[in-house]
């Protein structure tokens, strides 16, 4: 992690730095910081592994019901077979209860499984597609609230899909881009840089402390974009002079 950002970080929450009464040390606070964050790597990745032998055990779970499935049809022949070989009207009545009994328990057993199945798929897509988000964009340097607005734009402009490509879990959008390659192009056009920190800054910018504005490399978006920005983001985009454009 980055030792300035996170003693920037603790200043914020009034921890004292320093090596005086009552302060603590900055490597000691650094460390601490650091170790509690490798503690929640390891906690997410004992997670994902939690999730992986979850999916093995679905798997043979459905394995062992498709099996159960076919000798319940095999049975269910028989019993159909010998419904028609009996006569008797009370015979007729067993055997058909037997059966409607033999399809609800198979029918909810089913029910049961595909439910678990998808619930884990869900939370399996959820998270590949955050970690392909994340991957992609750890270098980007937003303008402070953007961040979600630029990747609002990125979901609301392409109908992403899961795909299976050699093994691993690829999201595509309509034109078979995947995520990663949309969200780099995103980062590159006119609009992405409005989200970026110096997207715009042109050669003839004096610094970077200027307030940002038209004419001197401003933040500028559309106002469809904006729309699509939570209070917060539009409140913080406005705040740092950002322009609107239709």
């Amino acid at each position: 992690m980055n030792r300035e950002l996170i003693l920037k970080l603790l200043v914020s929450l009034g921890v004292k730095i320093g090596d005086g009464e009552g302060e603590i040390k900055e490597a000691d606070a650094v460390k601490l910081v650091e170790e509690s964050f490798k503690a929640e790597n390891l906690g997410l990745l004992q997670k994902k592994d939690e999730l992986l032998a979850n999916e093995v055990k679905l798997k043979e779970k459905l394995t062992s019901l498709e099996n159960a499935a076919t000798e319940s049809n095999k049975r269910i022949g028989e019993l159909d077979a010998q419904l028609k070989k009996n006569s008797p009207e009370d015979t007729k009545k067993w055997y058909e209860g037997q059966l409607k009994e033999s399809q609800t328990k198979f029918e909810q057993e089913i029910a049961g499984i595909t439910a678990d199945r998808d619930k884990y798929r869900e939370s399996h897509y959820t998270r590949v597609r955050d970690d392909a988000i994340n991957e992609s964009l750890k270098d980007t340097k937003f303008v402070e609230g953007l961040r979600d607005g630029f990747i609002s734009i990125a979901m609301m402009r392409n109908q992403f899909k899961p795909m299976e490509v050699d093994g691993k879990t690829v999201f595509t959008n309509q034109d078979n881009k995947t995520l990663q390659a949309v969200l780099h192009e995103l980062k590159l056009s006119s609009e992405g840089k409005a989200y970026i920190q110096n997207g715009h800054q042109g050669s003839g910018a004096q610094g970077g402390n200027n307030k940002p504005g038209t004419g001197q490399g401003g933040l500028s978006m559309s106002r469809e974009s904006f729309d699509a920005l939570s209070v917060q983001a539009q409140t913080d985009f406005m705040g740092k002079g950002g322009t609107l454009t239709d």
